[in-house]
């Protein structure tokens, strides 16, 4: 008895709980958000709501890199405070400059008549959007170095305000007045989450500019703004092509179906998003072997988590539509976006040892392939063939797949392993996982009753047996050591 207490009491003090826990909580709440969303604004508004967020997320990757360049260089020389403190000033002056590109950008939109989104009534939601952008850039950048310094308390405020904020706003407006709340919402979250960085600073943020650590930080910059910005674009070019050849209400479906399938993925993309730091720390100064040993263990509980869980929710996602008949249209396209979301998962790792070892600007040529495959794809498939809205993202599918590929093989070849055709698509995509994967594939395509969906899972269990032992393991091990995060 006095071991259970104990556990709860490490538990209650384990920051790394605190802030899983937190995702969960937001995770809970997203995802009720995303229900009711649905239901208060309609289809109609909830595709102009997509359309306000696609912008944003437009927004968010023109970001030059910036602020993946200071995380990636400030891990790997995280033991020298007067280097860091240069690193962080010269990029906030960087930042500030393109926020006031960002502002000229908006204003040319109104002065010369762009009709950016006419058919969305855009316009009228512009200078909030555009607030929104540039906070989202300077919050991603105190994001990042906070969690170098491990301070995941204000981290995790900043990732849950919105969400809060969001479900306030849904229990008092409704319809287009929901919809401007939203935005007023995101816009309040962003500012709240900016002060409190600015308060809780780890580290002095006066803006400074070196122009040696300008172009060391743009150099490297560069390289992985190529990489985070065409891998994103490849989600909002699959966006892009939907709101532009589909209806408003269809293109509300989809992002109903999108929103609940990065929800389901929330919890695990919190703890990688704990654990890069280290990992790229590890990885820069570690010899092969043990990089190799690292990449499995990680690899193996990311990846076999990240698959249960979209399995789970693939034969979970007909009890819902049930409650909201409106959107029975988006079943399909929900089960194959977090088919699609969860692809990604297998790049876990590969990603974060090319950053460590300098190798950046590969991984911007494949993104950037990938991209290009997954443009010329979707317009393929709804321009000539013209398919209904919700098989558009296999197009997506299909350029992770090729994605994920070219990742494994320079991985492998860094670290002077095989890279063999079969071996790459073995430890790409192993068996264990992929069996369930296309037989869950298959039955969607099929519009399989979803009681079938039962059979993936069960096989997926069976396959995968041993690794989930593994991943109860290890959370035992997080509940009573927190520091497994610094690996």
């Amino acid at each position: 008895m006095s071991n259970i207490f104990e556990i709860i009491k490490k538990a209650l003090k384990n920051k790394v709980l605190y802030y899983i826990f937190s995702r969960y909580a937001t995770f809970f709440i997203q995802f009720i958000n995303s229900l009711f969303i649905a239901v208060f604004l309609g289809p109609y508004y909830l595709g102009i709501w997509g359309f306000i967020r696609l912008v944003i997320e437009y927004l968010n990757q023109i970001n030059l890199g910036i602020s993946h360049s200071v995380n990636a260089i400030i891990s790997i020389h995280n033991n020298k405070e007067w280097y860091i403190k240069k690193i962080i000033g010269t990029s906030i002056t960087m930042l500030i400059s393109l926020s006031l590109f960002i502002i000229l950008f908006f204003i040319a939109n109104k002065l010369l008549n762009l009709n950016i989104g006419s058919k969305y009534n855009f316009s009228t939601y512009a200078p909030a959007v555009a607030a929104i952008g540039i906070l989202a850039y300077f919050n991603s950048l105190f994001s990042n170095i906070f969690r170098v310094y491990g301070k995941v308390t204000e981290i995790a405020i900043n990732q849950s305000a919105f969400p809060v904020l969001m479900l306030i706003t849904i229990l008092i407006f409704r319809g287009e007045n929901l919809l401007w709340a939203l935005v007023g919402a995101n816009f309040i979250a962003f500012l709240l989450s900016f002060i409190l960085y600015l308060y809780k600073t780890p580290v002095n943020l006066r803006p400074q500019f070196i122009c040696r650590l300008a172009k060391t930080i743009q150099t490297k910059g560069w390289h992985l703004f190529v990489y985070n910005t065409s891998f994103y674009l490849i989600i909002i070019s699959t966006k892009s092509f939907i709101s532009g050849y589909y209806s408003v209400e269809e293109f509300g479906y989809f992002t109903f179906a999108y929103s609940l399938a990065n929800v389901v993925l929330l919890l695990l993309q919190s703890f990688s998003f704990l654990i890069f730091p280290k990992l790229i720390n590890r990885m820069a100064n570690a010899a092969n072997e043990k990089v190799l040993e690292l990449l499995v263990i990680v690899r193996d509980l990311y990846v076999t988590s990240s698959h249960l869980l979209a399995h789970v929710a693939i034969l979970l996602i007909p009890v819902f539509i049930l409650y909201f008949p409106q959107y029975q249209k988006a079943e399909n396209v929900f089960k194959l976006t977090a088919l699609t979301v969860v692809l990604y998962s297998n790049a876990f790792g590969y990603s974060s040892l090319l950053i460590a070892k300098r190798n950046e600007k590969k991984l911007g040529y494949f993104a950037l392939m990938a991209l290009a495959f997954n443009i010329i794809s979707i317009w393929v498939l709804a321009e000539l063939f013209n398919v209904n809205f919700e098989f558009v993202i296999l197009g997506t599918m299909l350029a992770n797949f090729i994605y994920i590929f070219l990742l494994t093989y320079t991985g492998r070849k860094k670290m002077d392993l095989k890279t063999d055709t079969f071996i790459i698509l073995k430890d790409t995509y192993p068996i264990r996982l992929f069996i369930p994967f296309f037989l869950s594939l298959f039955l969607i395509i099929l519009t399989t009753n979803g009681f079938f969906f039962l059979i993936p899972i069960v096989l997926f269990i069976i396959l995968n047996n041993k690794e989930l032992v593994k991943i109860g393991q290890v959370l035992k091990r997080i509940i009573s050591n927190p520091l497994i995060i610094n690996i």
